[in-house]
């Protein structure tokens, strides 16, 4: 029997140590058991493709009619890029300058244009809903958000809908104040800096 889409983007995870287990601090500020390390995935081109065409694959089902394809910066750089390379459309990203997340000038096509969104993990959807207000400043219409995993289960929503996913599952994501982890004196590991708090 073939392999289903959730079961392989699972497994395609596990493949490249990007799926983690442990004590993680989340860039919500959550904390949390299980951690998806993109980088692992962005470090294996030829991984990172598979699971894109299984992207791509859901984007074209939609029938969006769009000119770009916009990511934020970091982990979503890779994503989104080879995201609208397959897709032939123009790419481009958002990053945060003083904490404040922003396009990044030289992007001159994009104002007034259609776009989706594509992220990588969506957790509380905070980067999303950052780069919609970006783009609303643009006048871009946002025709659609993707992300390769939806940790909330599809409890976060974007004007409504949930993002489209190609793996949807509930991990906790707990408050500081009530981690369970931090109960039980668990090292707290912040993926990307190098060192442990």
């Amino acid at each position: 029997m073939p392999e289903n889409r959730s079961d392989l983007i699972l497994r395609l995870f596990e493949e490249s140590n990007a799926l983690l287990r442990g004590h993680f601090k989340l860039t919500s500020g959550k904390h949390s058991e299980w951690y998806f390390e993109k980088i692992k995935l962005i470090e294996r081109p030829i991984v990172l493709e598979k699971i894109i065409d299984l992207l791509v694959e859901k984007i074209k089902d939609d029938h969006l009619d769009v000119d770009y394809v916009v990511s934020p910066a970091y982990g979503g750089i890779a994503i989104g890029f080879l995201t609208a390379l397959k897709l032939n459309k123009f790419f481009a990203f958002s990053q945060r300058v003083e904490e404040k997340m922003t396009i990044r000038s030289g992007f001159s096509g994009l104002d007034k244009s259609k776009a989706i969104i594509v992220e990588d993990i969506v957790t509380t959807g905070g980067s999303v809903r950052e780069v919609i207000e970006c783009l609303r400043q643009k006048e871009v219409k946002v025709a659609g958000i993707y992300c390769l995993v939806d940790r909330s289960g599809g409890e976060v929503l974007f004007a409504g809908q949930p993002a489209t996913s190609l793996l949807s599952l509930k991990v906790e994501a707990f408050e500081p104040e009530n981690c369970p982890l931090c109960r039980q004196n668990l090292p707290l590991i912040k993926p990307g800096a190098s060192d442990k708090k």
